[in-house]
């Protein structure tokens, strides 16, 4: 638009196509991410898991082994999260038609040339979306009626995870990395000085982050 570049934020429930979040910001970065995903949560909950693209702000390809800090933030959470397959649109097949639609709709109506004019803009499809318009994949019903709310709050101060009695638990210093007997093993740089359960087997370590798995040490290279 004449004023810069708008790029849109979506959030969509799977089981439903409801739109929970469509955010107009003005630079993809993840503090600005971040801020919508909390208005989210506190609206609608916290979702038992998010499948995500491999965009650098859910997945790192300098920082080692895909987690990024907003995708700590998550784990944080307790959401599960599952990465769709490098060069595979299709596994977002659900969030690509969204898009399309979006673009259609704005395009029908005209798309907004001043910033002032995407707030509105998006509120307008997002409530025809969710509200109105009925879905083909949804036996034609619309995705209000399909929606539920999640039950699970959105923590701001997560507390500290309990692993199970009996783990072996590190917390990993100010580069990622885990101590093993005089060995020194990177894990992530976003988990720096995080507590992480280690389990050994077969000469390997598998570190695991609250309840997701991150890392797996192959300990004979």
């Amino acid at each position: 638009m004449r004023e810069g570049t708008c790029y849109p934020l979506s959030i969509l429930d799977d089981h439903s196509r409801y739109a929970v979040g469509l955010y107009a910001l003005p630079r993809f970065t993840a503090e600005a991410v971040q801020g919508c995903l909390v208005e989210t949560f506190q609206c609608y909950g916290v979702p038992e898991a998010m499948l995500l693209d491999h965009d650098p702000l859910w997945w790192s390809n300098s920082n080692g082994y895909g987690l990024t800090w907003l995708a700590v933030r998550l784990i944080q959470q307790g959401i599960r999260l599952h990465y769709g397959r490098v060069g595979h649109p299709q596994t977002q097949g659900k969030v690509e038609r969204f898009h399309r639609t979006l673009d259609e709709a704005l395009q029908h109506e005209g798309r907004p040339q001043q910033w002032a004019e995407w707030g509105p803009a998006l509120a307008r499809f997002r409530h025809c979306y969710n509200h109105v318009r009925p879905h083909e994949a949804l036996g034609m019903q619309r995705p209000v009626e399909r929606y539920r709310p999640s039950a699970r709050r959105y923590q701001p101060q997560p507390a500290e995870w309990e692993y199970p009695e009996g783990s072996e638990v590190q917390r990993l210093n100010s580069q990622g990395c885990l101590d093993d007997g005089g060995d020194r093993w990177f894990v992530c740089e976003a988990l720096a000085g995080e507590r992480v359960r280690i389990e050994r087997f077969d000469g390997r370590l598998l570190v695991s982050y609250r309840h997701m798995y991150v890392r797996e040490i192959d300990r004979c290279r």
